[in-house]
């Protein structure tokens, strides 16, 4: 048991640290110790059989079973958090007739993004997002200026970085947008093609993302992460410059390409330049049309 002591001691001060911890955290604890507190039982009896000559080994074992129970009591998501808390809803938002730019700010812990053009919406609609939050319902916050609009969108508790959330923006055609993303997992989409992106940052510790590049516009993409997993689809009227810093890094591509410590791409004939930029620990990479 000082094991399973030391260990709760441990975890709650890492997530005092980051900010994580919270009166939600500790409930979501709580609960499931309350449903599946039988298996201290289990602990007890092979503590009680270490004891017993031959039988030593089993103190091993019990200690690697305290330690994924403590890690499972306070991060699998208890009833409390799941099933029926999970928030499931749809969010419009609205631009001003003066809006030139709409900026859009996405912080979760955990995330499925998916990001497309909108279909046969009211030409004042800025963006609907469909979204499933485990626990918790979004907050969106808005700032506004002559020509210009931000949303801050951001679960309304903590409690939703227990679980991965579920995000599906689509966007309308008309407006030009800034899309900054902060996500510690995100696995994500982006089907820019029909879209005016001028700038895509996306940040966390591990991202996979689908990128899409836009066809009707040039687009500004830097994607930071400790580990990055990306595919990268460009069309053929632009000319995208790549920039790829890793400590490993693995770049594959089916396209002629010119330069050296950047990757230029593109076809006989370009519109306009596109920007991308890949900083990383682990970098895996495929650029194709």
């Amino acid at each position: 048991m000082k094991i399973a002591m030391g260990l709760i001691f441990v975890l709650v001060g890492v997530l005092l640290i980051f900010g994580l911890f919270t009166g939600d955290t500790l409930l979501n604890a709580f609960v499931n110790l309350a449903n599946y507190w039988p298996i201290i039982l289990v602990f007890v009896g092979f503590s009680i059989l270490s004891s017993i000559k031959g039988l030593r080994w089993i103190r091993y074992l019990n200690a690697l079973l305290i330690i994924v129970f403590v890690l499972f009591i306070f991060f699998w998501p208890s009833p409390f958090l799941s099933g029926e808390r999970a928030v499931k809803d749809t969010a419009t938002l609205e631009a001003l007739e003066s809006s030139r730019s709409i900026e859009i700010q996405l912080n979760l812990a955990m995330a499925n993004i998916t990001v497309e053009a909108l279909e046969e919406e009211a030409s004042s609609t800025a963006a609907v997002i469909d979204y499933t939050v485990r626990g918790s319902n979004l907050r969106i916050e808005e700032d506004k200026t002559q020509l210009s609009q931000k949303f801050v969108i951001r679960p309304d508790s903590n409690v939703s970085w227990l679980g991965t959330s579920t995000i599906v923006m689509k966007l309308n055609p008309n407006y030009n947008y800034i899309l900054k993303f902060d996500s510690a997992v995100m696995n994500s989409r982006f089907n820019l093609g029909e879209l005016k992106v001028d700038e895509l940052k996306l940040n966390g510790a591990i991202i996979k993302a689908e990128l899409d590049m836009s066809e009707v516009g040039p687009t500004d993409i830097r994607v930071n992460a400790a580990i990055i997993n990306s595919e990268i689809s460009v069309p053929d009227n632009i000319r995208s410059i790549l920039r790829a810093n890793a400590a490993i890094k693995n770049v594959k591509t089916d396209l002629p390409y010119t330069g050296t410590g950047e990757y230029v791409f593109e076809g006989e004939s370009f519109d306009f330049s596109s920007y991308l930029s890949f900083e990383s620990a682990i970098l895996n990479l495929k650029v194709s049309d």
